[in-house]
């Protein structure tokens, strides 16, 4: 099924019906108006996460993994409404052993509606920027549960991908579940998930932080048709092939949940200590200074309120700086 997407400016219906950038930089969701969303450069996710590892030397991937998978298993329950979740809600029992006992008819409207949902899954992926993601071999197999298996091409994250498919099937199948992936061809992988409790140690830390929101007064001249802010329309979306990309600076973008960036930092501190901040910092920082020109950075105080807002990332309320130091 075709994504639609604004005929003015070419950003997915999708996209300019369920987000709104607020004056306040704040990307908010219409069905959730206290949770947000930012519009960043996706490479830049791996990447902070490769370096930490790099400066720490120890593997972060699961921590990563566990919590994203929070955040998209929230949105997803969010999604879908009640009478679908009715169908494959797996709280009675688990749906191995529900599958066990249906009928062929039963299993069959199962079947149909789990691949409904499994495209729904795989359109707002592709929304949102998150690759050309694909139906796993399993549906045409005739497996039991072809939706644990999950193929992309060109992914925002790897990590993230990996994620996003366990976060999905535990909200599909109402149980804790393991995930792993490989890669199967050039920038290619393959995500399957499988029945397993998560680390012990993770279960309590990760929690979602929550923040009153400030006002703000960014202004954002918009799309006439959809609104969507002009910034945003002005980016190139592919969206068969799931990406976007900033024709200024030739950097892919995606749209994501910061709050799972977050609760792998806060768990990192609690596992390794107080030196874990830095890290972050130092690691991002050294992505900046590779990733952006000088040229990149020879703006005013307004240009940068602009950038900052339109990625969500807040309100910049001040600016100021010289090429002896920077306050913001």
């Amino acid at each position: 099924m075709a994504i639609e997407t604004c005929a003015s400016c070419g950003v997915p219906l999708m996209v300019s019906r369920e987000l709104i950038w607020e004056s306040n930089g704040v990307i908010s969701l219409t069905a959730s108006p206290r949770n947000r969303m930012v519009f960043f450069e996706s490479e830049t996710i791996d990447r902070v996460f490769r370096g930490i590892e790099e400066l720490i030397g120890l593997p972060i991937e699961h921590i990563v993994i566990e919590s994203r998978s929070r955040e998209t298993r929230r949105y997803i329950e969010r999604a879908f409404p009640p009478e679908v979740r009715r169908i494959i809600d797996g709280s009675e029992s688990g749906l191995e052993e529900r599958m066990a006992r249906m009928s062929p008819e039963e299993r069959e409207t199962l079947l149909a509606t789990m691949k409904v949902i499994t495209r729904n899954i795989i359109d707002i992926a592709k929304n949102y920027g998150y690759g050309e993601q694909m139906m796993s071999e399993l549906w045409e197999q005739g497996a039991d549960f072809p939706w644990r298996v999950q193929r992309v091409r060109n992914p925002y994250s790897v990590l993230f991908f990996v994620a996003d498919n366990l976060g999905s099937v535990e909200a599909f199948e109402g149980i804790e579940m393991r995930a792993r992936y490989e890669k199967t061809g050039e920038d290619t992988y393959r995500s399957e998930v499988f029945p397993g409790e998560h680390a012990l140690e993770l279960r309590e830390r990760l929690r979602r932080r929550r923040y009153e929101f400030k006002p703000g007064d960014v202004h954002y001249d918009r799309c006439p048709e959809c609104g969507v802010p002009l910034a945003v329309g002005n980016r190139v979306w592919d969206v068969e092939a799931g990406t976007i990309f900033d024709p200024e600076t030739g950097r892919r973008m995606a749209i994501f949940g910061p709050f799972s960036a977050d609760a792998v930092f806060d768990d990192l501190e609690a596992e390794l200590g107080e030196a874990i901040p830095e890290t972050v910092i130092e690691a991002t920082r050294r992505y900046i200074r590779e990733a952006w020109s000088t040229e990149n950075w020879n703006r005013d105080g307004l240009t940068f309120q602009q950038m900052i807002a339109v990625r969500g990332l807040g309100y910049l309320a001040r600016f100021e700086g010289d090429r002896s130091g920077l306050e913001m």
